[in-house]
């Protein structure tokens, strides 16, 4: 693995950091993911795996929901009474992947 060493700057009201043009060229994409971890960071391609579901903090978000709804179970609606064009205009070309 190459190190490559280089300094943080400003940028608006954040730090900011140069990478080498190999390394976009490299990764096709403009999209990185920055992982921290207590050793470091780590910068890598976006991938088509890296979606909200992959974040760690997803599963929390979904579980506190969960705790909401069964502690106020008459919150919840059925999708029928709170469906209208909006959400159809809004996931027009959308489709549900179902497992």
């Amino acid at each position: 693995m190459k190190t490559i060493k280089r300094k943080l700057f400003k940028h608006g009201g954040s730090y900011a950091v140069d990478v080498p043009m190999d390394f976009v060229k490299s990764i096709n994409t403009k999209e990185v993911i920055l992982v921290v971890t207590s050793k470091g960071v780590k910068i890598r391609p976006k991938t088509e795996s890296d979606t909200i579901e992959s974040d760690p903090l997803f599963a929390g978000f979904i579980n506190a929901l969960s705790i909401d709804a069964m502690k106020h179970p008459e919150r919840l609606h059925d999708a029928k009474e709170t469906w209208d064009e909006e959400w159809d205009e809004l996931l027009k070309g959308v489709s549900a992947d179902e497992d």
